[in-house]
């Protein structure tokens, strides 16, 4: 298991309880990272960003879109609302095959990979040579 890097947070936001669990089962076998964060709907995630964000870190969300209290794009909105989107690459993670959804996700800079769930070893391969994020692996 990899040391985290102490400049790199990965957060997993999904309302369903089994996708939560094999979203972190994958980030760790994989070495993405060795200690997710995990959260169960958008508005806790939002919480966590307001008391704990820190402008020297990097952040990346495993975010579902469709949830309740604060969905996907809600939480993205909000990050981008307090500016801090430059520090937070999203990859929607869904079971939506809309594309009117795929389409939205592209308006987000933050947005960097758009994956039908469920998350496997080749995504997390493929998302580690991202710009945004390669450095960190």
């Amino acid at each position: 298991m990899s040391v985290p890097n102490q400049n790199f947070e990965v957060l997993i936001v999904d309302d369903d309880e089994m996708t939560v669990f094999l979203h972190e089962v994958y980030v760790k076998d994989n070495d993405f990272h060795p200690a997710p964060k995990s959260f169960y709907n958008g508005k806790d995630a939002v919480d966590y960003f307001n008391t704990y964000f820190n402008v020297a870190k990097h952040y990346c969300i495993l975010l579902d879109i469709n949830m309740p209290i604060l969905d996907g794009w809600e939480v993205m909105d909000e990050i981008e609302e307090k500016g801090m989107d430059k520090n937070v690459s999203v990859i929607i993670l869904t079971s939506s095959i809309n594309t009117a959804d795929r389409l939205k996700a592209r308006k987000y800079n933050m947005v960097i990979d758009y994956v039908e769930k469920p998350l496997s070893t080749q995504h997390l391969e493929k998302i580690k040579l991202q710009d945004k994020i390669k450095d960190y692996f």
